[in-house]
């Protein structure tokens, strides 16, 4: 069937709204997902700049989506056509982790989320012009109809507009669970976020879900209007980052010189994961959610066994999204997480002004809007 879809052609160019064929002869474990919206993560636009994997372009992109099933795949038993849903990565079901629930550890979580294909080697996108990498997050959702495995979907209720969840299946799931599953703070611990996106402020957020929140949380940034967003959400520190000499020695100070319980980093630069482990307390914790795609850290190994310090990778917040984001959606309809005051939304087909707009920090949260 033709559709529309965002169409990235080569390493670095533009995403181009245009018709594309999406093969609706689906697979027996798949899902045809309208798509209702998306949202748009800085993975996407990583990755459509992304050099070093062969056979990448042209590309369909996109991983929080949020739309409608339209029709499902013969062994599919847990969504029905008309639900409504929201759409996570992929994972096999079947390995020692997925049975734990512990599903972004999948043992096939890079070949069926980074693959750009089924595993039977075909994709689901095409062009007049020839095959289009697809299945990007299991999704590749910047399209308005695309192919989805069944385990990647989440139902929700029909009387929540899809436009306010999309992100839920990404960005806003790592920065909660990484705070939730992983730092796991208690009324004493000193946090920290670096880096108060959409990421950071939703690990923020989640704070308020915890029977006893901790009383000192510092936010990190090089953007003053995104520390005030952390003020209203909850923060009781500030540093922007540009403003001082060294950030490690700000961070003492901010801890009265015992270092950080907790810190989650979402920038992934290696050369602030270097000073959060410097700045991190005996027993604390630097969770990794930000990626660099080819950025190592360093860690000095003798002050790190000293201090028994954990320097800990989180994969879309160690959550198990069928339970997590039923969750935080409840929260969000009781108050509690106000994820949505961050969306701004635009017609999918304005992407790039999406793009420009998030890029220079003027929107936390865009969300494509497909009519």
């Amino acid at each position: 069937m033709i559709t529309e879809a965002l169409l990235v052609r080569e390493v670095g160019a533009p995403f181009r709204y245009q018709e594309i064929n999406v093969d609706d002869n689906i697979r027996d474990d798949e899902v045809l997902v309208e798509m209702k919206a998306t949202g748009v993560c800085h993975t996407d636009l990583n990755f459509s700049k992304e050099k070093t994997i062969p056979g990448l372009f042209p590309a369909v992109f996109g991983h929080e989506g949020a739309g409608i099933i339209v029709n499902i795949g013969p062994k599919v038993n847990n969504t029905a056509r008309g639900d409504h849903v929201i759409l996570t990565y992929s994972c096999c079901g079947e390995c020692k982790y997925c049975l734990k629930k512990e599903t972004s550890y999948c043992y096939d979580f890079e070949r069926d989320n980074f693959g750009f294909r089924r595993h039977d080697g075909s994709k689901s996108f095409s062009t007049k012009d020839g095959t289009v990498a697809s299945h990007f997050f299991g999704q590749s959702s910047f399209s308005k109809y695309a192919v989805v495995k069944a385990r990647s979907v989440v139902k929700v209720g029909k009387d929540i507009s899809l436009d306010s969840l999309a992100p839920l299946g990404c960005g806003i799931m790592t920065g909660a669970g990484a705070m939730l599953n992983v730092v796991k703070p208690i009324s004493d611990s000193i946090v920290c976020i670096v880096g108060v996106g959409a990421v950071g402020l939703a690990a923020l957020m989640a704070l308020k879900l915890l029977p006893s929140p901790p009383t000192k949380i510092i936010a990190v940034d090089v953007v003053p209007e995104r520390l005030e967003l952390a003020k209203k959400y909850g923060a009781t520190d500030f540093i922007n980052s540009r403003q001082v000499d060294n950030l490690k020695t700000a961070l003492m100070s901010v801890s009265d010189e015992k270092g950080i319980d907790g810190t989650i980093d979402t920038t992934g630069r290696a050369e602030v994961v270097k000073t959060l482990l410097e700045a991190t307390a005996k027993r604390g914790i630097v969770v990794q959610v930000g990626v660099g795609l080819t950025a190592e850290a360093p860690v000095c190994i003798f002050h790190h066994v000293n201090a028994g310090r954990q320097y800990v990778g989180c994969a879309m917040g160690s959550c198990y999204p069928q339970e997590f984001i039923p969750m935080l959606v409840e929260a969000w309809r009781g108050g509690k997480f106000p994820f949505t005051d961050l969306i701004v939304k635009y017609p999918a087909e304005d992407m790039n002004t999406a793009v420009k707009n998030v890029l220079s920090g003027k929107v936390i949260k865009a969300v494509l809007v497909w009519r």
